[in-house]
């Protein structure tokens, strides 16, 4: 095995570690925190090994936060079906999960033996010509915490809008790329709908990943997220978009 540098996260001993050999093919091994507490004695200006992702969630803690979204470091760093979902380094993840960053995770089950793949992008083969699901998932960090963030999530409600069935208009407002008028996205009937538009700032804009006019962020349901998820950077809230936008979160 060579020296990759790259991390491995360790249930037991609840922390990362990576392996290198010696000349004689010895084992040694290196553990995250051990080297982080090091770095807070001195500066590693030339280390050869990346980063190890931020710590875990503990688990009294998740046992408080209802539909936690909890990362998955034990299978690597990127997602199989596209490596542009990573996870970030400790440091990486602190400058990213800042409030009004918008990005997306990948999410995949086991598609259902009675399904119908027909031409549905949404279904791809993994490894072992196995079938999946995968869907796109969208959010807005609202809150940040030690390990986690709260955000909103950015739906279509199946290309309707607020009109779905079930919705609460009130709590939504149109999320949109700049560039684009946001009364273009507005759907008559959607009269419930009161808060203004939230204008986002792509990251990419060779990105293939669009914002459809009925792209509506929803205030009233928040999501814990931890930070060592695998997520891909879409975008930030609008600067001049920020105040409203925690304004509305804070209402609920």
């Amino acid at each position: 095995m060579a020296n990759n540098g790259y991390w491995t996260w360790s249930p037991p001993d609840d922390d990362y570690y990576h392996v290198t050999y010696d000349v004689s093919g010895t084992p040694m091994y290196q553990w995250a925190k051990q080297a982080n507490a090091t770095t807070h004695s001195r500066a590693r200006h030339d280390s050869v090994y990346q980063d190890p992702p931020t710590d875990p969630v503990p688990q009294d803690i998740r046992a408080y936060l209802p539909g936690f979204i909890a990362g998955t470091p034990d299978r690597g760093w990127t997602e199989d079906l596209d490596q542009s979902y990573k996870m970030r380094t400790g440091r990486e993840a602190w400058r990213f999960f800042q409030v009004g960053k918008v990005f997306a995770m990948l999410y995949s089950e086991p598609a259902g033996a009675q399904s119908n793949f027909g031409n549905d992008d949404a279904y791809s083969y993994v490894r072992f010509n196995q079938v999946v699901y995968s869907t796109i998932r969208r959010f807005i960090v609202a809150e940040v915490h030690q390990g986690f963030v709260y955000a909103c999530a950015i739906s279509t409600y199946s290309n309707r809008g607020t009109l779905k069935p079930g919705c609460i208009p009130a709590e939504h407002s149109i999320v949109y790329f700049t560039g684009t008028d946001p009364r273009t996205c507005f759907f008559e009937g959607e009269n419930g709908m009161t808060k203004e538009p939230i204008a986002v700032i792509r990251t990419d804009e060779d990105d293939r990943l669009v914002m459809k006019p009925e792209s509506r962020v929803r205030f009233g349901k928040k999501f814990p997220i931890e930070k060592n998820v695998k997520v891909k950077d879409i975008g930030q809230v609008h600067p001049q978009h920020m105040s409203k936008f925690s304004a509305y979160y804070a209402e609920y």
